[in-house]
């Protein structure tokens, strides 16, 4: 998982629940470059624990749909829109322990994106995993639907994904 790691700059100016680092109520998941996707570390805090110690379903599967996500953005330098996600709970999550939420672009075209991911415990057990349809809008189609300046929208794009080409060279 972890030659040189090289985090993914975030610039995104929304408050993302799963990546802003200003959403104080969100994941603040940090993403690190892999080959064909990317991964986060991360520690689960209890204020997103569902039954007992095990973290609540509709987490597991925001982490899941979030990887994939910056995974088609760190590699295809796209901002997809998430078509369908299917989830398999394999094993609990528990709060307050060190996992490993990877994603992986499985095929992409111009238009659309498969992505895996996954979460592993810190020894290597999968603990849950998604396989998710991507649409790859036109920025002119993602701005008619956000209802946002297609020259804003493209500007916000620019700055968000030209550091993350940057760690490509």
């Amino acid at each position: 998982m972890e030659e040189q790691k090289k985090e993914i700059p975030n610039s995104w100016e929304f408050n993302c629940f799963g990546c802003s680092p200003t959403n104080e109520h969100g994941l603040q998941l940090r993403f690190y470059l892999s080959k064909k996707g990317c991964y986060a570390e991360y520690t689960v805090s209890s204020y997103f624990c569902g039954f007992d110690q095990w973290v609540h379903g509709g987490i597991i599967a925001s982490m899941l749909d979030e990887v994939a996500a910056w995974s088609i953005m760190s590699h295809l330098f796209r901002v997809g829109i998430t078509r369908e996600i299917t989830t398999k709970y394999l094993n609990p999550v528990q709060v307050n322990t060190i996992i490993y939420v990877e994603g992986e672009i499985v095929s992409s075209d111009e238009k659309n994106a498969i992505v895996r991911s996954r979460i592993t415990s810190k020894d290597g057990v999968v603990l849950a995993e998604a396989e998710s349809k991507w649409s790859l809008p036109s920025t002119s189609t993602l701005a008619k639907i956000a209802g946002i300046d297609e020259e804003e929208l493209d500007q916000l794009f620019q700055r968000v994904i030209k550091p993350i080409k940057q760690l490509h060279a």
